[in-house]
């Protein structure tokens, strides 16, 4: 039978003793036997000599042991870790309580250090120890690092400070064996024990459970300091028997000027800019900041934002600049390639929209702030990049884009395809018209009421059928009557000035190529003059024929509700009258269709149809003499199939109608 590490077979002693796991060490005869019989005699392995002078590093497996040479190189952040209070920067709300108590004999007898990683919990916690036990520490509390007790602590070679990884000894036996190492008296008199439980947050519920009654009343020299990312895991009886210190990311300016001073003790040649750079991508935590500085100075020793753009893969400012240009352009053309060549370069694409989401959050806090400085802590050349684009792009449109740049983010995290997630996101961006929602159809509007409308793009005119002839005797005089010209309301505001266009002469009839001149300009008068529902609703008209002195202009099928506005409102028959006048030297009608209407639906034009209606049959006299046969009898003409509406045209309608029950789009009269 066999028994574990620690446990020796009953009533034999075995060479193994009986001590808690983190003092477990095997008696001399087991350390005997491991040893190779050539270091039995003085010699090591292949015959060469033992030197006493150069460190080695024994590798134990089941038969043989090897010697390695020494590793001194340390990492960074383990190089520099803080060996006193003073020297643990951006957390002084906690370095100075604790020097206080220790001064002031108040301490603690739990401790709960709470906060994001790398800022400083299990660093503190050894602080703690050092200056608890050590001997020669200044009126400061500061520990002294270089009695042998702050050197033990320092080495992790101390007896008195146990430091515990909570993640892997999380059961209710690892808290047995813990509370029975509470017991035991420290190894100096006077000294105090001190056990650092990291990751805190990782024991078990019954682990937890088990540590409460120690964790409530320990010895008297006896002090807990729990350390956890995570506090809002632990059980609330826990929290409630600690003293709790919130640890807090530290400030981008503080972590710069940390990195510039071991730049310097280290020989590197850093650019500002590249500091910058790390310390943004650490966001907060100085481990995080040491170690992509050492990552970035293995390649050369420098420290240059192109090493820092290759390394890490992080986009540099002006990236961000371009992506503003593509927005505020409205050019998705640029966009795309922005998200090309940032895919290509190797940028990480999902710290890419959050770095973008991050500036445009400046930006918004730059349109409501007087002094942007408070509310964050980036650099002045930062926050001068901010004010530059809130005095291009309106607060809407920022807002607009950080959720826009949110929701793909989100999308980024759940691993989907990060490329396609981004170029979908900067479409958005550039082209409201792409997003269904509310926001982006107000930013259509308010777009299209400031005058910078894109020309509607131009579909073929649908067919319109020729009217149907009508014979009646009545109305054959009627319809050789002219079309008169309308006048215009004289309180109709002027529209601005615009370039003049070549008209063609009073005597020359009217082409098509006349309608599709002056269709630029004069869809930019309406949307200008009138804009809001009007011009957005006008916007879907498209230019179509030229029937006589009449401009037709078509609606699709099923466009109902935007004909009816259109072709009966009389501030757009006033405006249209006076700019088609203007623009082709001549009094002009402008007509409505809609598509799908046999003989199409004439709206609105210069005046009334001048065609009065025929008159009503008397009710009674005499009655008609019989036709004569040998007369040729005009038949009537058939009426007219009722339009088939488009379904989609129709669903469409109704979407229109929805959004503007919940938008309330009112009307923009000009000044």
């Amino acid at each position: 039978m066999r028994y574990g590490a620690g446990r020796a077979p009953p009533d034999s002693p075995g060479p193994w003793t009986r001590q808690p796991w983190w003092r477990r060490v095997p008696s001399a005869g087991i350390r005997s036997s491991l040893e190779p019989r050539g270091q039995r005699a003085g010699r090591v392995p292949h015959g060469r000599p033992r030197s006493d002078d150069s460190e080695a590093v024994q590798v134990a497996g089941p038969r043989r042991m090897s010697t390695l040479p020494a590793m001194e190189y340390q990492a960074l952040y383990r190089k520099y870790r803080p060996q006193r209070f003073d020297q643990v920067i951006g957390q002084e709300h906690v370095t100075v309580t604790l020097a206080r108590e220790i001064a002031g004999g108040r301490v603690a007898h739990a401790y709960l250090f709470t906060g994001p990683r790398g800022t400083g919990k299990t660093t503190t916690a050894r602080l703690l120890a050092m200056a608890l036990n050590c001997p020669d520490r200044d009126p400061d509390s500061e520990p002294c690092g270089a009695c042998p007790s702050c050197a033990g602590v320092a080495s992790s070679a101390s007896m008195d400070v146990m430091e515990l990884d909570a993640a892997s000894h999380n059961k209710v036996e690892d808290i047995r064996e813990l509370r029975a190492g509470v017991s035991t008296v420290a190894s100096v008199g006077g000294a105090r024990r001190v056990f650092i439980l990291d990751e805190a947050h990782m024991l078990t519920k019954s682990a937890a459970n088990a540590l409460l009654k120690t964790l409530e009343e320990p010895p008297e020299h006896v002090h807990f300091v729990l350390a956890t990312t995570e506090p809002y895991r632990l059980l609330d009886t826990v929290r409630s028997r600690s003293q709790r210190f919130d640890f807090h990311l530290v400030p981008t300016d503080t972590l710069t000027d940390h990195l510039r001073w071991i730049a310097e003790a280290e020989g590197f040649e850093a650019a500002d800019g590249a500091l910058l750079a790390v310390a943004r991508r650490a966001a907060g935590s100085v481990r995080d900041s040491l170690s992509l500085l050492e990552q970035v100075a293995a390649r050369d020793g420098t420290v240059t934002e192109e090493g820092v753009q290759a390394a890490l893969g992080v986009a540099g400012p002006e990236s961000l600049m371009k992506l503003v240009d593509a927005v505020a352009d409205e050019a998705p053309a640029a966009a795309l390639e922005l998200v090309a060549h940032l895919s290509a370069g190797g940028v990480d694409l999902r710290r890419f929209a959050g770095d973008a989401l991050g500036f445009f959050r400046g930006v918004f806090l730059t349109h409501y702030s007087s002094d942007v400085r408070e509310f964050t802590d980036e650099p002045p050349e930062v926050i001068e990049h901010w004010q530059e684009v809130a005095g291009r792009m309106p607060a809407a449109l920022v807002m607009r884009s950080i959720d826009i740049l949110g929701e793909a983010l989100v999308k980024l995290r759940e691993g989907r395809d990060e490329r396609m997630m981004l170029e979908l996101a900067v479409l958005k961006l550039s082209r409201p018209e792409l997003d269904d929602r509310p926001d982006g159809l107000l930013r259509r509007i308010e777009r299209l009421e400031k005058g910078r409308p894109v020309a509607p793009v131009r579909s073929p005119a649908p067919v319109v059928p020729a009217p149907a002839a009508t014979a009646s005797a009545t109305s054959a005089p009627a319809a050789s009557t002219p079309d008169a010209p309308a006048e215009a309301p004289a309180d109709t505001p002027a529209s601005p000035p615009q370039e003049p266009l070549s008209v063609p002469a009073s005597d020359q009839p009217l082409a098509d190529a006349d309608l599709d001149r002056i269709w630029p300009q004069l869809s930019n008068a309406v949307i200008e003059g009138l804009g809001g529902r009007l011009g957005a609703f006008f916007r879907e008209a498209v230019p179509g024929a030229v029937d006589g002195s009449a401009l037709v202009l078509h609606l699709p099928a099923g466009y109902e509700l935007h004909y009816k506005t259109l072709s009966t409102d009389a501030d757009l028959a006033a405006l249209l009258a006076r700019e088609g006048e203007r623009l082709l030297g001549r009094s002009v009608r402008i007509d409505f269709r809609m598509a799908g209407a046999p003989g199409g639906s004439q709206g609105q034009g210069a005046g009334p149809d001048p065609s009065p209606p025929p008159d009503p049959m008397p009710e009674s006299g005499p009655e008609p003499d019989a036709p004569d046969p040998a007369e040729p009898v005009d038949e009537p003409a058939p009426s007219p199939a009722p339009p088939q509406v488009d379904p989609k045209a129709a669903m469409h309608q109704a979407e229109l109608l929805l959004r503007e029950s919940e938008l309330n789009v009112q009307e923009v009269q000009p000044d």
